[in-house]
């Protein structure tokens, strides 16, 4: 039922934008419905033959082979269930034709397909079944489609050596190990100092597993260099790349009080300063010590490093000219509108309603971001009044957000829903 109404949802939203505002056609997702079914369907009985087919040298190890692939097939499974895939024919057979582009050109015969994703962030990752997921954030990041290639020959190499496979066979050989089983001994054996012992064992193991997913990485890179030569594409697009997805965790934008004052004060509504102070952490030294993300196509600190290195074996021969075919051009066109609604598609109002902020404060006059804000501040003014705004806004978050964006979240926390209605009064057509 909740998916159904979605769909209503979502089908309202396209054609109200689409009047608003006729160089942005949303994505059509008309077939979400049947599109989940079959995806349910075909991924049930692949995870199902995975899990009969679980080779191991020890109970111990399969019993916890079998657990991280439960945990991942189970969470795939549920993304699928919440329409976290974009299922549009044109745009299926357009990825699935640059991924076969690169199989045939390399005479890999295996199955492979991928999967596009309404994840905002410049990503892409390999499942270790043959699946390539793009995250839709991707296309705001590159520039051509000879990058987006590259991304796919990358995520090529890492299912051609089996990354996923062995990794999570690493992992189920080092916590059965007899190195893991005297150390927990030993901790255990200790009567002061466990938790300072455990910790730091936990990010000796943590180091070990970062070291080897940066080697991962490289060699991703090794073979995608040698899988995309044979395109023909421009051998710069994996150096291009790089460089954009070294800086893509960056905040591009921000808002300041002065920025909320230019977008919101209308109608004799002002904001007020109050809205946005920020009660102080106990523990703000710590709070502001950021982590470190890894991911599978940014691996922090190493994309100068993996320039280098594909600098190197791409020869130097490289060219300006890049391919933005049609098919490109029409993703390229709609991503920045396209994102705000995946996000709201995701149920991220905060975040949408936060991206959209940045873009209206530039072109205020703009109809189809007004009435993205517009969606957005209705739902959160609903959340609100029903004590879920924890559901579809995250928290303050020192580590892992800019202040920019805790800015905002204590913006939305504090503002009464009065005046939250005041808003949306002024933002409706």
């Amino acid at each position: 039922m909740k998916n159904r109404i979605l769909c209503i949802i979502i089908l309202f939203l396209t054609s109200f934008l689409v009047n608003c505002q006729s160089v942005f056609k949303p994505i059509d997702t008309s077939s979400a419905g049947l599109c989940r079914l079959n995806l349910t369907k075909e991924y049930t009985g692949k995870f199902s033959f995975i899990n009969k087919n679980i080779v191991t040298s020890t109970s111990a190890q399969k019993t916890i082979i079998k657990g991280i692939y439960n945990e991942i097939q189970e969470s795939f499974l549920e993304k699928i269930n919440q329409n976290n895939f974009i299922c549009e024919d044109n745009l299926n057979v357009y990825l699935n034709g640059l991924l076969q582009e690169v199989l045939s050109k390399n005479g890999i015969k295996e199955n492979y397909r991928i999967l596009l994703s309404k994840d905002g962030n410049a990503n892409a990752y390999n499942t270790g079944d043959g699946t390539i997921v793009i995250h839709f954030g991707l296309f705001l990041t590159i520039d051509n489609e000879d990058e987006l290639v590259f991304v796919i020959s990358h995520e090529i190499g890492h299912q051609y050596l089996n990354h996923v496979k062995h990794e999570i066979e690493s992992f189920a050989k080092l916590t059965t190990s007899q190195e893991v089983i005297n150390k927990t001994k030993e901790i255990r054996g200790k009567k002061y100092g466990k938790a300072t012992m455990a910790g730091d064992f936990l990010k000796n193991v943590g180091y070990q597993n970062y070291a080897m997913r940066r080697k991962k990485e490289f060699a991703a890179d090794s073979i995608a260099v040698a899988f995309y030569k044979k395109t023909f594409r421009n051998p710069k697009a994996g150096i291009t790349l790089l460089e954009k997805l070294d800086s893509s965790d960056i905040e591009k934008d921000s808002l300041t009080i002065n920025d909320y004052k230019l977008i919101l004060n209308k109608n004799d509504f002002k904001v007020k300063k109050s809205w946005f102070e920020q009660e102080e952490s106990l523990f703000k030294k710590y709070d502001t010590e950021k982590l470190i993300i890894v991911d599978s196509l940014k691996t922090h600190p190493d994309c100068t490093t993996r320039i280098t290195m594909i600098r190197k074996y791409a020869n130097g021969n490289f060219t300006e000219k890049s391919t933005v075919s049609d098919n490109f051009s029409s993703i390229k066109q709609v991503s920045i509108y396209q994102n705000l609604i995946n996000l709201y598609d995701q149920e991220l109002y905060g975040m949408s309603l936060y991206e959209t902020f940045k873009l209206y404060k530039k072109d205020n006059e703009n109809a189809v971001l007004k009435n993205i804000i517009y969606i957005n501040l209705c739902k959160i003014l609903s959340s609100k009044t029903s004590y879920t705004i924890n559901r579809y806004i995250p928290k303050v978050d020192n580590k892992r957000n800019t202040a920019s964006f805790n800015r905002f979240i204590t913006f939305i926390n504090t503002i009464k829903p009065s005046d939250l209605q005041l808003i949306i009064n002024n933002f409706k057509s």
